[in-house]
């Protein structure tokens, strides 16, 4: 399974500004077991209680000053982790600060606070949360205000203990959207300087990677655009137009990348995605065009549109995303079950069955014989099947079927190519495109 390695960086951050929340937490609290006597509804003590916190969420003045130097801290850090060939386009081992530079890394400052600010009446989900917690207390131990001081007390502190967990995440996830975005401007910004048009879009594409990302990823996108879209929101250093200039992505993408609303990462809560300089050539063969096989069906018409309105560079980049496939990758979220099975019994099955057919003698030979075809295959198919879609690649009458939803490999086994086509065909679930 993919471990998780914590970003020092999130990290250090995260030290930073706990402490205050949780200042701001025991004084909401403090307050509202001081005032207590007065309310005589629970509904009302709760909607303070929750006004009340959110009051305390703006950070001081002194954190904020120390917060500011760790984001410019790791703003350089991003920037000098650009390939020194693009460095040297402006200054050779040292990039010197412009204003855009500077206001980028205090809108980010902004931002944070925003995002804390909002903590409870802006989060929606958080904040059924945190209702639904009252709401069952209420219920199973009844009216604290009715059972005095001492009913109050017991409800803050068991309320105490269910928040601080709810608190760390929503921290956690504040500070690494907004270092995300942080670290792609810096890269936004080094490839104006160093006069690069074009960026591609990388998702992770390891297990945790949602659909969204996956269908941006491998996307060409204009500098120029994303600089536009980035000194329009640091110009005005309002954290409130980021919903309108640069909104969050809720849905796959399936249309061409001209018409995407966002074009710079993160384009959700926790995204991982980052951008790269496209300059460099992929040594996978560009496809003439998108070729739809078999039968017209609402599905074929669906996965048709969605590659046709990919550049040639866009499906280059898509196919070359399978280069980084492996066989042992359980899902998201994987029961003890899935894991044993992906991780101890899974690969193993598929030599056992096929490793005769394809001509290998051991489980390494077998694996790697499945890499060497994804790397350089004859011909790519996409097959999309009840909802998902897989890469299938081709040598000779050797098949590789590895699913995009993850970056994971299938199997690898012998099947002439129109006796597979013919059977998906028969598959009214199924449809077929030919990239290569």
């Amino acid at each position: 399974m993919d471990a998780y390695r914590p970003d020092p960086d999130i990290e250090r951050i995260l030290k930073l500004v706990l402490p205050s929340l949780n200042a701001g937490f025991k004084s909401a609290l403090e307050y509202m077991l001081e005032r207590s006597k007065y309310f005589v509804s629970f509904q009302d003590f709760a909607n303070m209680l929750l006004i009340k916190l959110e009051e305390q969420m703006r950070l001081p003045e002194g954190v904020k000053a120390k917060l500011l130097q760790e984001l410019e801290d790791i703003y350089r850090k991003e920037v000098s982790r650009m390939p020194l060939n693009i460095l040297a386009r402006t200054q050779p081992g040292f990039y010197d600060f412009t204003e855009k530079d500077h206001r980028a890394i205090e809108y980010v400052l902004r931002l944070h606070d925003f995002y804390l600010g909002k903590f409870f009446q802006g989060d929606r989900e958080l904040r059924k949360r945190v209702l639904d917690w009252m709401s069952a207390y209420y219920l199973e131990q009844g009216n604290p205000i009715g059972r005095g001081q001492k009913g109050v007390k017991e409800f803050l502190r068991q309320f105490r203990s269910y928040i601080q967990p709810q608190t760390e995440w929503k921290a956690r996830q504040i500070i690494d959207t907004s270092v995300n975005f942080l670290r792609n401007a810096g890269r936004i910004y080094t490839l104006q300087k160093a006069r690069i048009s074009y960026y591609r879009w990388d998702a992770v594409n390891d297990r945790l990677t949602c659909r969204i990302c996956r269908s941006m990823d491998g996307r060409v996108c204009r500098t120029e655009e994303a600089v536009r879209a980035l000194d329009m929101l640091v110009s005005t250093q309002d954290p409130e137009l980021i919903r309108d200039l640069k909104p969050f992505i809720n849905t796959v993408q399936k249309g061409t990348s001209a018409g995407i609303p966002g074009k710079l990462p993160p384009i959700h809560p926790h995204c991982r995605c980052v951008v790269v300089a496209q300059t460099e050539e992929v040594e996978v063969k560009i496809p003439a065009s998108v070729e739809p096989i078999g039968k017209d069906s609402p599905g074929q018409r669906e996965l048709l549109k969605e590659y046709s309105s990919l550049t040639r560079a866009e499906i280059n980049n898509r196919i070359r995303a399978h280069l980084g496939s492996e066989w042992a990758r359980p899902p998201a979220d994987a029961t003890d079950k899935q894991i044993l099975k992906y991780l101890g019994e899974f690969v193993q099955k598929h030599y056992h069955d096929h490793a005769q057919e394809v001509g290998v003698s051991s489980l390494e030979e077998y694996k790697n014989l499945a890499y060497d075809i994804i790397k350089k295959p004859d011909k790519v198919f996409v097959e999309r099947r009840f909802g998902q879609d897989y890469f299938v690649f081709y040598r000779g009458n050797i098949k590789v079927v590895c699913s995009d939803a993850n970056l994971s490999i299938n199997s690898m086994y012998k099947e002439e190519v129109d006796r597979w086509i013919e059977r998906v065909q028969k598959n009214i679930q199924s449809a077929i495109i030919r990239l290569i």
